[in-house]
């Protein structure tokens, strides 16, 4: 069996443990500017916990959420640039097999009815798989996608690079807008070089999973977050799912042969230890 790849872990949540405030709507986009070496502090944790892959912290390193934090349209653009490059910068400095360039919904990802529509969607995505592209990330990642509309307009942005896609789902068989899963699975079709499940909680993640591994013969993976209940918006959860469930839940997906596995909210460098020990027993 060839060894999967370990996929960091959550950033934010791990912001949040170590003293650093995410506002929202910035969420944790400024933390590459103000607190870089805290940054680059959990990066290298992940990766010598065993991960293979680093996702850059760029979740809201867009002009548009910047505009929302009400920067005027010149400096969202600047700001948002900075904090990219910064945050890949950073993400390099751990020296991971991967370097993957992270992106995600325009707006919530919890909340895929307020996505703006294609045309903002095709000026936030462009501009940011541009600036990825110039900073020379390994695979452009497209996570916790729920639309379906929004998903096609973020393939075609990045269509001729390598893309990793993840879902995030309402159930076994739709997306978290409610489009149909195996809709997005048939557009990610000759798009897509892995596509994932991610930030789903673990129950969510069981019962979707048959779905994807029924209906996409590629290469493909999972990282569920770690809540009982789906996290709050800037990532908190209060209820957590244990060492030793965690651990049985892993080793189950484990023996479906993933290409990636990890976890996402909620999860810290233990979290990856536990899958590294897992893989190399």
């Amino acid at each position: 069996m060839i060894k999967p790849l370990i996929m960091d872990g959550a950033m934010g949540t791990e912001l949040m443990g170590r003293g650093v405030e995410l506002p929202l709507p910035l969420w944790s986009a400024e933390s590459n500017l103000t607190d870089p070496e805290v940054v680059s502090s959990i990066h290298q944790d992940y990766v010598d916990a065993g991960a293979d892959i680093i996702g850059t912290n760029t979740f809201r390193t867009t002009t548009w959420t910047y505009r929302k934090a009400n920067f005027s349209p010149k400096r969202a653009q600047e700001r948002a640039r900075s904090s990219l490059m910064k945050a890949v910068e950073l993400a390099q400095l751990a020296n991971p097999k991967v370097l993957a360039g992270s992106i995600t919904t325009i707006e919530d990802c919890y909340s895929p009815a307020t996505f703006p529509g294609r045309s903002a969607a095709e000026d936030t995505y462009g501009e940011n798989v541009e600036w990825f592209i110039e900073s020379g990330v390994d695979v452009i990642l497209f996570e916790t996608m729920g639309h379906l509309d929004e998903i096609d307009v973020a393939l075609e942005s990045a269509k001729n690079e390598k893309i990793w896609l993840s879902l995030i789902v309402k159930d076994g068989d739709h997306l978290l807008s409610g489009n149909p899963l195996k809709s997005a699975i048939e557009l990610a079709k000759n798009k897509v070089d892995v596509l994932m499940l991610n930030c789903n909680t673990i129950n969510a993640t069981n019962h979707a999973l048959k779905n994807l591994t029924q209906n996409w013969a590629s290469k493909w993976g999972l990282y569920p977050n770690l809540g009982l209940n789906e996290p709050e918006p800037d990532g908190k959860m209060d209820e957590k799912v244990d060492d030793l469930s965690f651990g049985k839940t892993i080793k189950k997906y484990l023996e479906l042969e993933p290409m990636v596995i990890g976890a996402c909210c909620g999860s810290n460098p233990k979290h990856t230890d536990i899958i590294y020990k897992l893989i190399n027993q």
